[in-house]
């Protein structure tokens, strides 16, 4: 196994020990922590490590960054959903009402299904043909109007496990194999398709 494969399996792991500690009862702010505050004072340090990462939705609060070694990863530095004390207490009922083991086994689309469930209050988006349209959810609640510029780009996201193992732009939905896709964001703007036209959007997070 190689060296970044061994880093995501560790991330992974420690995800779900947090999660596991937080179905215990070990969960408030973390005042011990060196890193404390890492997003806001008074923060909620129930999951260090998010169960949804990466999510891929902007409603969240991150974006997909390239980092010095050429790697794509999802940043959340401007995530603060998790860190919110009553967001907190919902992922873990929500969590909870499955096995440990199914926990374990399940997959990244299975996660954000629930995270769907969280913030939209059902499941938006349902993988179709192999690809995974985020951009229906992502873009549902803003203020869009077609674009007349044809060569829209759009991100196709590849997944390994639960990292990102490449992004690419492309240009209609017909290019996408077996990805996730989501919108391009541009500062407060969002380039994508909704119902068959290319769209630019307008709108704040949605975070609940």
């Amino acid at each position: 196994m190689e060296m970044d494969e061994q880093v995501e399996l560790n991330l992974r792991e420690r995800t779900l020990i947090d999660l596991f500690s937080a179905f215990e009862g070990a969960y408030g702010p973390s005042f011990e922590c060196k890193y404390y505050p890492c997003h806001f004072s008074g923060q909620d340090c129930t999951f260090c490590y998010c169960p949804f990462y990466p999510c891929l939705n902007y409603d969240m609060g991150g974006e997909i960054k390239l980092t010095s070694e050429g790697k794509f990863v999802w940043s959340c530095q401007d995530c603060w959903l998790i860190h919110d004390k009553k967001f907190a207490e919902d992922v873990i009922l929500a969590l909870s009402r499955f096995p440990r083991q199914r926990l374990v086994e399940e997959d990244w689309f299975f996660f954000n299904s629930i995270l769907q469930e969280l913030i939209y209050g059902e499941v938006v988006v349902k993988p179709e043909e192999g690809n995974y349209n985020l951009m229906e959810a992502v873009l549902a609640e803003k203020e869009c109007e077609e674009c007349e510029d044809r060569d829209t780009e759009i991100l196709a996201v590849r997944l390994d496990n639960f990292s990102i193992g490449s992004v690419r732009r492309i240009t209609n939905l017909e290019e996408a194999e077996n990805e996730v896709l989501i919108p391009l964001k541009e500062k407060n703007r969002y380039y994508g398709f909704m119902d068959g036209a290319y769209v630019v959007c307008r709108g704040s997070l949605r975070l609940i």
